[in-house]
C-alpha cells in the first residue's frame, strides 16, 4: 500500500472529491438522517492498493472521524492488523455504517425525510386543525359552537405543551 497526500501548493481537483460526493448522494438515497456536508470534511489523502483500487481518506472537521471511500462511492471500514504483514485492511461496508464510524451523529444536526406520523395529525398538528382554528371568531370557537375551555399552554424550551391532549380543532 502506498500513501498519497494532496500537495499544499496546489488547489484541490474535483476528481479528488468525487468519491465523497458519491457517498453523500448514497447517504441521501438511503435517507440517512445525518447529512454528509462536503464543506465540513477535509481530504486527508489516498491509499493506493495496486490492482484493488485506491481508497480515499476524508476526515470530518468536527468529529475528527475518518471516512474511507473508493472511486465508485463504496465506503469501507479500516481494521488494524498489528501482527500481520500490512498495517491494516479495508473491508467494504454500507455508507450508513461508515458515517456512524466517523461519528457524524454526534456533531451533525439530523434531517427527517418523512412527514409527521399520523399520531401527530390526530393530535391537532394537521393542516385542517389550523384551518379550523383560523376560521374561529374572536372567542376561540368555530362559528356556531360554544367556546372551548382550555388552560393556557405551558412553554418548555422550543415546545408548547397543551394540557388535555385535545386537538386544536376542538
Amino acid at each position: 500500500m502506498d500513501l498519497w497526500y494532496p500537495p499544499n501548493d496546489q488547489p484541490h481537483l474535483l476528481e479528488w472529491w468525487r468519491p465523497l460526493l458519491l457517498a453523500s448522494r448514497a447517504a441521501r438515497v438511503e435517507r440517512f438522517p445525518w447529512p454528509l456536508h462536503i464543506d465540513e470534511v477535509q481530504l486527508v489523502g489516498r491509499v493506493d492498493r495496486g490492482s484493488r483500487g485506491a481508497i480515499w481518506v476524508y476526515r470530518h472537521s468536527e468529529s475528527r472521524g475518518e471516512i474511507y471511500i473508493d472511486a465508485t462511492g463504496q465506503t469501507y471500514k479500516y481494521t488494524r492488523t498489528p501482527n500481520a504483514k500490512s498495517h491494516g485492511r479495508f473491508n467494504a461496508c454500507p455508507v450508513r455504517d461508515a458515517l456512524w464510524r466517523a461519528a457524524l451523529p454526534t456533531v451533525v444536526e439530523p434531517i427527517w425525510y418523512d412527514d409527521p406520523s399520523p399520531a401527530l395529525a390526530n393530535r391537532g398538528w394537521a393542516d385542517e386543525a389550523y384551518d379550523a382554528h383560523d376560521e374561529a371568531d374572536g372567542d376561540g370557537a368555530a362559528p356556531g359552537t360554544e367556546p372551548r375551555r382550555t388552560s393556557a399552554p405551558r412553554r418548555r424550551g422550543h415546545l408548547t405543551v397543551l394540557d388535555g391532549g385535545r386537538s386544536l380543532a376542538g
